[in-house]
């Protein structure tokens, strides 16, 4: 048989090798080799290559279901980059060439899926958009992490925005950092890769963990076990911090406050200590679901604990369902850092009637509001009794040994008052003079507003937030010269 080496072929047989004719850059004789090994394979076994290519196209095989089932499940994984690089290889030199490539693969696999590029330029492009058109939306999303794990580290590509609608996943890009555009690429394809990173490592303790979440319907709270020791030893909330300090990796005290704000927020929802939260430009609206009066006390003055290491000086104010994080002005800042200078000293209970006078006379030049001036004499109560329950090494606090508190601290702050237990569970003081009362209202007023918070600081260490206080103060031109005050302990 004598063999004819010249071909002819017609348009019709050329259109159908053209992705194998650019594949070899117009090498008909690569071509023709390549078409020589497939057809070797089909003559070996014709069924399974038909097999192969009816299962790649046909929607409802099992081979093409299982790949739209699979890449569903792929949502916020990014493919590895190895992988990536291994099957477009490194010989990409253009946008042109890189798109020519990403069809040639697409057509391999039989996908019924397309991309176009364009670019600002061919060779070194500062940016490019990327239109994946296919009938599978999963299928488009996981081309386009495909493609953005590439052009990331090749042109160092990070994503400025996406859209996806049901035939065609459209990216934009554009040259940055480096670090940027793998960060950017990360993002928007491997958010879930901790996630699973982690679930790998633990399934049984995870499974566990999304069960019980699921059985309560999420109405757990997460702290970490060093917070819930010192809840359970009584001690100040100092590591409410660590959450934050971990997940951000750096101290709470070099995060600005406009950032910080916007922390808690997503970390504290989370972790279920609140609802909800809302940001008003510095202030912080808090919504939970606590509903033991103390509890959310306590919760509030946790956040104010937080901000407060985070060298911000905040005040609280709480109702059934809201906390509300108010920032002070700076004279109060500087009344609190006076107090927590006084509270982490061996103070000398005589120096505490020289304190309270430089105290108020800084209040003349603070803002006329009554919760933050509250909040600093309560906060300089504490203060007092804190220290004396140290000094006079205080285990238990009952109603005989608050009198004799009250009695010892009226003489070294110059009240002149008398206190006696009236009936079960109730105390009454009268005071008979308050050296801190002037005959300007305004300073009048704000002095009243800062010894009330001062008497229920005492009450509340004391006794408990449950405990209701009720002071009455001469007003002026009354004829009154004394003040009363009662104490409802409701101790059971």
């Amino acid at each position: 048989m004598n063999l004819r080496k010249s071909i002819s072929l017609d348009e019709e047989y050329l259109k159908k090798i053209e992705p194998l004719v650019q594949k070899h850059n117009g090498n008909l004789s690569a071509v023709i080799r390549e078409i020589i090994d497939l057809a070797d394979y089909a003559y070996k076994d014709p069924d399974s290559v038909k097999r192969l290519i009816s299962g790649m196209r046909n929607k409802q095989s099992l081979t093409s279901s299982t790949l739209a089932w699979a890449l569903k499940d792929l949502a916020g994984r990014r493919p590895d980059r190895e992988f990536v690089n291994n099957i477009i290889g490194k010989d990409i030199y253009s946008i042109t060439y890189l798109e020519k490539r990403l069809n040639e693969l697409l057509g391999e696999v039989y996908w019924d899926s397309s991309v176009k590029i364009t670019s600002d330029d061919d060779r070194a492009p500062q940016n490019a958009s990327f239109i994946i058109t296919g009938k599978n939306q999963d299928m488009n999303r996981f081309i386009g992490a495909f493609i953005a794990v590439f052009v990331s580290e090749k042109y160092d590509f990070g994503i400025s925005n996406t859209r996806s609608e049901n035939n065609f996943f459209e990216m934009h890009m554009v040259r940055g950092s480096r670090e940027w555009a793998l960060k950017s690429t990360n993002d928007q394809f491997g958010y879930m890769e901790p996630a699973f990173s982690e679930f790998y490592k633990r399934p049984d303790f995870w499974n566990m963990v999304l069960s019980l979440y699921s059985k309560m319907n999420y109405d757990i709270v997460v702290i970490p076990k060093q917070f819930f020791e010192e809840i359970l030893g009584g001690k100040s909330s100092h590591k409410i911090t660590t959450v934050i300090e971990k997940f951000y990796g750096c101290p709470i005290n070099q995060i600005p406050v406009e950032d910080l704000l916007k922390r808690i927020k997503d970390v504290y929802l989370c972790t279920g200590l609140i609802e909800n939260a809302d940001i008003d430009k510095e202030s912080l609206i808090l919504y939970h679901s606590f509903t033991e009066p103390e509890s959310i006390k306590k919760l509030a003055l946790m956040f104010v604990e937080l901000l407060r290491l985070s060298g911000h000086a905040y005040s609280s104010v709480t109702s059934r369902n809201l906390i509300v994080l108010n920032p002070i002005p700076g004279t109060a800042k500087i009344l609190v850092k006076m107090i927590d200078t006084m509270r982490n000293s061996e103070l000398q209970f005589e120096k505490y009637h020289a304190d309270i006078l430089k105290m108020l006379d800084m209040l003349k030049n603070m803002p006329s509001n009554e919760e933050i001036i509250r909040s600093m004499g309560w906060k300089f109560g504490i203060m007092i009794i804190e220290n004396y329950q140290k000094y006079k090494k205080v285990s238990t606090w009952d109603e005989e040994t608050f009198i004799a508190y009250m009695k010892e601290t009226s003489s070294i702050l110059k009240m002149d008052s008398t206190w006696e237990i009236i009936s079960k569970n109730a105390i009454y003081g009268r005071i008979r003079s308050f050296p801190w009362v002037e005959n300007d209202t305004r300073i009048n007023n704000l002095n009243r507003t800062f010894i009330k918070g001062m008497f229920q600081g005492w009450v509340s260490h004391a006794f408990g937030e449950e405990t209701e206080v009720v002071l009455t103060m001469p007003a002026k031109d009354s004829g009154n010269d004394f003040s009363e005050i009662y104490i409802d302990l409701r101790l059971s």
